[in-house]
């Protein structure tokens, strides 16, 4: 589903924005004239469902629950970091996961295959806090994001003509505007609400993000939501990934 374009004038017009944190976008950090600096580990447990061209073969779907997906994950590394200073801010947010998921017909006398699934996305934005108020605060950020597809698949029995294994791999880049809200709910709660879209050259995406956040301590904070990522794109390994799920964190102020 692309993006609309008239969507994307609205959004841009009334936000130049930014993406993808889902732990970082709900600081709360105070205007100064100081840096400030929240670094954000979290994990999020997408379902993922990524449409791929593989090569000589016809598409695939790869399907992974987000009930499933700790099952299927080989390995992960997610995390955000941000840094304010009055009301100018960046933050970086990058992920990481490997996945491993595989069918065996007939347990194997009919063949099977076996795919790893590497993918990456990393968003790089800034931001202004357009309003600061005791019942919210907002930010319309802008920046980039990028998304990076690997994928090997191993075949049994090999077709005819074709090989048993198969590597390949695609990258791209959105440019991407949105806002956030932030609103506290008395002195330790406060919510989250994010918008974002992109679009860039053949691709298009768009994200949403609702969440809290606790202030367990004046450096720590637990964070907790809901976040959605789609990501579109035309001619390339990876041309759709949808992704889902809860996601948990823990902020450390410095």
């Amino acid at each position: 589903m692309s993006t609309p374009k008239h969507f994307m004038k609205t959004l841009a017009a009334c936000a130049t924005a930014l993406a993808c944190l889902p732990a970082a976008a709900q600081t709360t950090l105070a205007s100064t004239n100081d840096w400030q600096f929240e670094f954000v580990p979290y994990l999020w447990l997408a379902g993922i469902k990524s449409d791929l061209k593989l090569g000589p073969l016809p598409g695939s779907t790869l399907s992974v629950s987000s009930k499933n997906v700790l099952e299927a994950l080989d390995f992960g590394a997610m995390g955000t970091l941000e840094a304010r200073k009055g009301a100018w801010g960046g933050m970086l947010d990058v992920q990481y996961v490997k996945l491993g998921v595989g069918n065996q017909y007939a347990g194997g006398l009919l063949g099977g295959y076996n795919v790893k699934f590497e993918q990456t996305i990393a968003t790089l934005a800034g931001f202004y806090r357009v309003v600061e108020g005791p019942a919210v605060a907002v930010d319309l950020l802008a920046g980039v994001r990028y998304v990076d597809a690997k994928t090997n698949v191993q075949i049994t029995p090999r077709p005819p003509g074709f090989s048993r294994y198969l590597d390949e791999s695609g990258g791209a880049a959105n440019g991407i505007v949105g806002v956030r809200a932030i609103v506290p709910v008395g002195d330790k709660w406060s919510l989250l609400g994010y918008l974002d879209v992109g679009e860039g050259g053949s691709s298009s995406s768009w994200q949403a993000i609702a969440g809290a956040s606790y202030q367990y301590s004046p450096t720590t904070s637990l964070k907790f939501g809901y976040r959605y990522l789609d990501y579109r794109r035309d001619d390339a390994l990876l041309e759709k990934v949808a992704m889902g799920g809860l996601y948990f964190g823990a902020g450390f102020r410095f």
